[in-house]
């Protein structure tokens, strides 16, 4: 049963507003001001409500119903992408080079939404329900982190999160319990040989085909070190050195990311890395430097959690609703809450190909079907509800 469903209807014109508002302003990781601002704005209208800059962009705002009951966090992150947009609708980005191209913008949106319908209904409501509109997800080390070590999670007892699901149809979400999505590492080795003129190169210390060389052992790795039913990927994404076709460089450097779901595969990795990098110079006669950078970790749904939220989802829309995702290999910072609290994060299905609304995030033609709002914004708070009735079973 859909708890809030009049509700959700009611406040859907306000988070379209919201919503493309905020598509038009976008301001990336670490620089949401002017969001943060309109954001304050929207809670402002409300009154009688508690809100707080942990950090110096992002707020919390915390709703006590009055009555006792367990306390759920709800969370959004903020902020946009430094990509030109490209999608043709036409509340385009006015802040040129930045966008919201990975669905920001519709969970701010929507959890301004759900806020609004927990206060209208608070007096019906038990316990406090927390709403994290956190910054700075897209860019290492993120918003969560800074967030959980300051105490936002204080007293709070479970927590839900959503994401825009594109290769998801409108009208059903995607999640799983357990490991949902991974580790995400980041390596550099740079290689210091001995430039010099390129027609003489027994004069020099090459280290462009050492490092190609290193490139091709690496992805060994994950086929001869990772077992076959485990999940691990290794990219190497950049390969710079040089400045002239006729001069050897100095120095050649490589750097990728690493994606695991186990501390002890990472560290594997890690460890693997250095030790083919380093071999291959000292045969050749090179010296490396070499980084290697824990990333967000990975993400683990309480399965009880998780499973109660697919049931709400089936039992409001239908059997089905909620699809189980196979692990992906991609990051969010969410995990680090999830560290902390039991909880739940799903993917919001927003995919509609007669709208144009199937291009992956990250695309300067991203685009997301609206009609997804009322899903996202009922999912969250039934979710809510049921996560409170666990709580108090236990």
């Amino acid at each position: 049963m859909n708890f809030f469903k009049e509700n959700v209807e009611a406040v859907i014109p306000k988070v379209k507003q919201w919503r493309r508002h905020l598509h038009q302003y976008p301001e990336p990781s670490f620089e949401e001001f002017k969001t943060t601002e309109y954001i304050i704005e929207q809670v402002k209208d409300l009154g009688e409500l508690t809100y707080e800059r942990i950090s110096p962009t992002g707020i919390v705002v915390r709703l006590d119903t009055g009555n006792p009951g367990p306390v759920i966090a709800l969370r959004a992150d903020i902020d946009a992408l430094k990509i030109t947009e490209n999608s043709g609708v036409d509340f385009s980005s006015m802040n040129e080079g930045v966008m919201h191209a990975c669905g920001h913008d519709t969970h701010t949106a929507m959890l301004l939404g759900a806020l609004h319908v927990l206060y209208e209904r608070r007096k019906d409501l038990e316990g406090s329900f927390v709403f994290i509109f956190q910054a700075a997800e897209e860019n290492f080390p993120g918003g969560a982190k800074e967030l959980v070590e300051k105490g936002v999670l204080e007293g709070v007892d479970a927590i839900i999160g959503q994401h825009v699901g594109p290769k998801i149809n409108v009208g059903h979400i995607g999640t799983r319990p357990g490991y949902l999505m991974a580790n995400t590492d980041q390596f550099q080795v740079t290689f210091i040989g001995q430039g010099g003129h390129a027609s003489s190169p027994q004069l020099c210390v090459d280290p462009i085909p050492v490092a190609a060389q290193v490139v091709t052992a690496l992805q060994n790795i994950v086929s001869r070190h990772i077992p076959a039913n485990d999940n691990a990927v290794l990219s190497v994404t950049q390969f710079n050195s040089g400045t002239a076709h006729n001069i050897i460089p100095d120095t050649a450097v490589i750097s990728g990311t690493v994606r695991t779901y186990s501390q002890e595969k990472r560290e594997l990795v890690e460890k693997e890395i250095g030790k083919i990098a380093g071999k291959y110079a000292e045969a050749s006669g090179i010296k490396i430097e070499y980084k290697y950078v824990y990333g967000y970790d990975n993400m683990y749904n309480t399965p009880e959690f998780t499973k109660a939220l697919m049931e709400v989802t089936d039992e409001i829309y239908g059997p089905g609703t909620a699809e189980i995702m196979e692990p992906g290999m991609g990051g969010e910072d969410f995990s680090y809450y999830l560290q902390k609290v039991p909880g739940s994060f799903y993917f919001l299905g927003t995919s509609n190909e007669k709208l144009d609304c199937s291009y992956p995030t990250h695309s300067s033609k991203f685009r997301v079907d609206e009609d997804s709002f009322s899903v996202g914004i009922s999912v969250m708070l039934n979710a809510a509800i049921r996560f409170q009735q666990l709580i108090k079973e236990k």
